[in-house]
């Protein structure tokens, strides 16, 4: 624990040797413990708020005008994804907004990252969690499933996972459409709950307009064939699960899936709270954390036209 918490207090510095000493460090092998636990990429481009200037969209306001319209795709024969249409706002802090090149590249780090750990032990489903709230664990899943969506002939599927107060439909502007607390409940099958828009390479499915409580949702025993009927239709599927210490949500998303990938926050994230969120996922395969929200360095200084 003491090597990520290290990170977490220096991540302010903008020395060039920070990506080395804390920016892409090597992964683990075995379960996860207080001093093994891999820091998969040192984040200071994946939370808007840190590189706010660095992405379109800097109104505070979230009007009409600043929601971008994106057509709904065409039906695609025999396959999953209701042609849905999208509206995206402008100002969140998304790769189809950045201006900034070096934001894409953070996450295509991760990406890479993640994509060396499924070679060393294969997984097709992969948790997203934090230790608390406002760790920005659902932007990172958002950037990451249209990272991985730009991969030549790869299928990725986000699930909003948090059917307590699950954001991804708020992201792309579509409420009160069935989803996986739907399908766990029965009331709706994997084709009824998967949207796709052309326009954005990821496949989608938000929290749902089920009834139930979430709580004995993710106790049903529907929960984990669900998600491995999933996998069987894509290449990776990201799930956005609500903060670990808070609730058991995560634990039993984690108990159905592959995979946990622990996102937390530089000076928000306590070496308390980091202890207690390593401990409750300790049962998981944990591959590795994102260190979120830094103060950017500017490693890109001498590769500012590099192609």
């Amino acid at each position: 624990m003491s090597r990520f918490y290290r990170a977490l207090q220096e991540a302010s510095r903008t020395d060039s040797d920070l990506a080395e000493k804390a920016g892409v460090a090597e992964f683990g092998n075995g379960k996860p413990d207080a001093e093994t636990l891999p820091i998969l990429n040192h984040v200071d481009a994946l939370e808007a708020i840190a590189i706010a200037d660095a992405l379109a969209g800097e109104a505070d306001s979230t009007s009409e005008d600043d929601k971008q319209v994106l057509p709904a795709a065409e039906p695609r024969s025999g396959s999953l994804g209701i042609p849905t249409t999208v509206l995206m706002d402008r100002a969140a802090p998304l790769i189809p907004h950045a201006v900034d090149k070096a934001v894409v590249e953070y996450y295509r780090r991760l990406r890479a990252k993640i994509m060396q750990e499924q070679e060393r032990k294969p997984f097709c489903s992969l948790v997203v969690t934090s230790p608390a709230p406002q760790d920005g664990k659902s932007v990172t899943a958002l950037n990451l499933a249209l990272s991985f969506g730009m991969l030549p002939s790869y299928r990725v599927l986000l699930v909003d996972g948090d059917l307590r107060k699950g954001s991804l439909g708020k992201w792309l502007g579509i409420e009160d459409h069935p989803g996986l607390n739907n399908l766990i409940e029965g009331s709706a099958e994997l084709e009824d709950v998967v949207l796709k828009c052309d326009d954005i390479p990821v496949y989608f499915m938000v929290r749902g307009s089920a009834t139930t409580s979430p709580a004995e949702l993710l106790h049903s025993s529907r929960l984990a064939p669900q998600l491995r009927k999933m996998t069987e239709h894509f290449s990776l599927v990201l799930v956005d699960s609500p903060p670990v210490n808070l609730v058991a949500d995560a634990q039993l998303l984690a108990a159905g899936c592959d995979a946990v990938l622990l996102v937390a926050r530089a000076f928000a994230t306590t070496r308390k709270a980091l202890q207690k969120a390593v401990q409750e996922l300790s049962p998981f395969r944990v591959i590795g954390t994102v260190l979120n929200q830094g103060m950017r360095a500017d490693l890109y200084r001498h590769y500012k036209n590099y192609k």
